[in-house]
């Protein structure tokens, strides 16, 4: 099986979409994949957003711009006529990170503000080695952004 998972990075093929955590590089453990699918679940249920984390391996030959969009795209991520989906695309090899947004969240989370989250939340644990930490502060940090920002018209009854 890991042979095969090698050979989708290498392509640059978008791994299936496994819930709203996908980690194909093995950095989690269950418990942290389930805490922090958790903070997806909570903020989908309080807002309608959707929160998706993608750790691979690397990107192969795709800028991470590039593999980000093309991920939200693949995995249709955001409810359909809001667009309100977000990713944290994270490669480990490659050692980028991405926020890709939607174009309905971009509405009132920007991409600025999505690198702000990267540098402030995300990138201080991630040069200790600590990517759950990271990660865990960059989805906390997005979601009390998305909660805070979401026009009221758009959540859930």
């Amino acid at each position: 099986m890991q042979s095969v998972q090698t050979e989708v990075w290498i392509s640059s093929e978008i791994p299936e979409l496994k819930g709203r955590i996908n980690d194909y590089a093995g950095l989690l453990s269950s418990d942290e994949i389930e805490e922090l699918s958790e903070i997806s679940r909570i903020l989908e249920e309080r807002t309608g957003a959707q929160l998706v984390i993608l750790i691979v391996p690397t990107t192969g030959e795709r800028s991470i711009e590039d593999y980000s969009l093309a991920v939200m795209q693949a995995w249709k991520i955001g409810r359909a006529g809001y667009d309100d989906g977000s990713a944290i695309v994270l490669a480990i090899q490659d050692r980028r990170v991405r926020i890709e947004l939607g174009y309905g969240t971009n509405t009132f989370f920007t991409n600025d503000m999505a690198q702000t989250v990267i540098d402030s939340f995300m990138m201080p644990s991630f040069i200790r080695g600590r990517y759950f930490e990271g990660l865990l502060n960059g989805a906390l940090e997005m979601a009390s952004i998305i909660e805070e920002k979401t026009p009221e018209q758009w959540r859930p009854e």
